[in-house]
């Protein structure tokens, strides 16, 4: 093996680890109904793909979000998130 690649992996290993409650927010993410049609009506077309992957990765951050923000997960954003001077 090359010792590029090897550091590579070592590298990949060394990120944050999801915890069961992030994950459980990824699975959901990815059957949102949203999320779900995008993948649906790409699933024989590689030329949808390409073009809506800033789509899907963006429903499926949405998705996230919401599941996380339910969940207590992430921080309140907007408005309601800034104190006033």
């Amino acid at each position: 093996m090359r010792p590029a690649f090897i550091a590579l992996l070592l590298l990949a290993g060394c990120g944050p680890r999801p915890t069961p409650e992030m994950a459980g927010c990824e699975r959901q993410a990815d059957r949102d109904p949203v999320v779900q049609d995008l993948i649906m009506k790409g699933a024989g077309s590689e030329h949808f793909m390409i073009e809506n992957q800033a789509r899907l990765r963006e429903a499926r951050q949405r998705a996230m979000a919401v599941c996380l923000r339910t969940q207590g997960l992430a921080p309140r954003g907007g408005v309601e998130g800034r104190k006033t001077p």
